[in-house]
């Protein structure tokens, strides 16, 4: 059925609109632990466990990258999940790394949910639903596709991160290619692990999410390198050694 009344949905968009971004995460936390309590307790209490620990994660580094929690998910269910770790590496901090992690935990805990939801929201008393808990997540704490896309993820982000702030000559696009490559070894790992994807869509997603990458990359870096220059002058307390690289011309 539907998650939620309608106007719920109204209200948060609405909420989601007037507060900053880092706020977007919480919410919607909110309308999933809202649809936990309309099914279970048991599921309630595990939604708001999960989340709990999320935010603590994630107010270690505050609120900044917040929004990539939510974004994640989203990127998933649109079908362009490999996008947003080379966006991450493209333009933003090295702790937008954690809360780009605590997004694809957070897309593999409502697939879980999803999945199992009818095992957890068995009629029955409420320690009689909590008895045995550990068994119910086992699923989720084994789940090989949502390690594997964890660790290349995360990998392919800070590789790009890295990368991209050393000052030799195309490190961007080295950065870039760099990252895209380690995403790739989606295509080996799963297989190997006798995990099921579908190669088709997954290889679509992998590639459209490559053409993206390089759009961004020209939007945020638009340089001629072969024009680079070093430049060297001082003052009466240091040397300065510039490295200048002009832009494109249109």
């Amino acid at each position: 059925g539907k998650p939620a009344n309608p106007l719920v949905i109204l209200i948060l968009a609405l909420l989601s609109f007037f507060l900053p971004f880092s706020f977007v995460p919480c919410l919607a936390g909110l309308f999933l632990l809202y649809y936990f309590y309309t099914k279970s307790l048991l599921l309630l209490g595990i939604g708001l466990l999960f989340f709990i620990l999320i935010f603590i994660i994630q107010s270690s580094i505050r609120g900044k990258y917040a929004v990539l929690i939510a974004v994640m998910p989203l990127c998933y269910f649109t079908g362009i999940p490999y996008f947003l770790p080379l966006l991450v590496g493209l333009s933003m901090g090295l702790s937008a790394v954690l809360s780009l992690s605590l997004g694809i935990l957070v897309y593999y805990f409502l697939q879980f949910i999803r999945e199992y939801k009818e095992q957890l929201i068995l009629s029955g008393d409420l320690l009689e639903q909590f008895d045995g808990l550990s068994k119910k997540m086992t699923p989720l704490l084994q789940n090989k596709e949502m390690i594997v896309m964890l660790m290349l993820f995360t990998l392919a982000a800070l590789s790009i991160y890295v990368i991209r702030n050393f000052s030799f000559n195309y490190s961007w696009i080295i950065a870039l290619i760099t990252g895209i490559c380690v995403e790739g070894l989606v295509f080996f790992v799963l297989p190997s692990l006798s995990v099921k994807m579908n190669i088709g869509l997954s290889l679509l997603s992998y590639l459209v999410s490559i053409l993206f990458s390089f759009v961004a990359l020209f939007l945020l870096r638009d340089a001629d390198y072969r024009g680079t220059e070093f430049v060297q002058f001082e003052d009466d307390a240091y040397y300065y050694h510039v490295k200048a690289v002009p832009k494109k011309k249109a």
